[in-house]
């Protein structure tokens, strides 16, 4: 597939090129915010990894229907998917497009508030999920369950166009092309595990818990709706989102390591 340069990349590389210039200030915040580039240099560039190993199908659904049994021999994902209801169906919507600004919002704050070697372990948290997930992809290739839905178990095609699981029922209900437009690009058909979506409001869990419970419980609340509309949306196994919990927490304890070894880091400030 040919790289293309889309409006996204152009103001991103636009941004870290010119607001160095503005003065010291604006300096440290790009070097700060230096994990999100590179992330999204990885995320983006990601279909160009290979696939090193099999696309694992029928046997993830197998483990999964063992360990969390629903009704009618279904998975979860499958029995939802079969059984939509209007309420989850937005509120599901919702949580799963706003996700990343959810992620990106309270880490900014986080940088306003002077808490910058906190801000700094969030970011670099969020590269390494990100870099955890996409190796773990590469070497251990998941059907996400709408792709199972679509196709069956059978031996998978590497090839396959990328899907939109129950979000497509959320763009009809809305009459817009948000989830379409933005799962078009996406780089990694088979990255179902781990999930990536519960990671990042659960990281927004850990870094936000000393301030409170005024950021506790919305944070908490997200957390659970976004692992919850991962599998509503056929987007995700529970077992694709347990793994998405574990790769948090290893994120954690990479991100901490860094923030404490990077020189010239100011202190925390209460």
């Amino acid at each position: 597939m040919p790289s293309r340069n889309r409006l996204e990349h152009v103001l991103v590389d636009g941004l870290l090129i010119m607001v160095p210039w503005l003065g010291d200030a604006a300096d440290r915040f790009i070097r700060a915010s230096l994990p999100l580039w590179i992330t999204g240099v990885i995320v983006d560039n990601q279909r160009f990894l290979p696939l090193l190993g099999p696309i694992h199908t029928g046997d993830l659904r197998a483990l999964e229907a063992f360990l969390f049994p629903s009704l009618q021999g279904l998975t979860w994902a499958e029995w939802f998917n079969s059984h939509p209801n209007l309420a989850c169906e937005v509120a599901c919507g919702l949580v799963y497009g706003v996700y990343l600004l959810e992620f990106l919002l309270p880490a900014l704050l986080l940088y306003c508030r002077a808490e910058r070697r906190l801000y700094t372990a969030m970011l670099w948290s969020f590269f390494a999920a990100n870099a955890l997930g996409a190796i773990i992809y590469v070497f251990f290739p998941v059907a996400p369950p709408w792709y199972i839905i679509a196709h069956g178990t059978g031996p998978a095609d590497p090839n396959a166009a990328p899907g939109l699981g129950g979000t497509a029922r959320f763009d009809a209900l809305m009459g817009i092309h948000f989830f379409s437009a933005f799962y078009e690009r996406n780089p990694q058909v088979f990255g179902a595990m781990p999930s990536l979506h519960v990671a990042y409001p659960l990281l927004v869990v850990f870094y936000t818990w000393p301030r409170g419970w005024k950021w506790r419980v919305p944070a908490l609340c997200f957390f659970v709706m976004v692992s919850f509309a991962a599998v509503y949306l056929a987007h995700h196994y529970i077992l694709d989102v347990l793994a998405g919990y574990a790769v948090t927490a290893l994120s954690v304890l990479w991100g901490g390591f860094i923030a404490q070894s990077l020189p010239g880091e100011p202190r925390q400030v209460s």
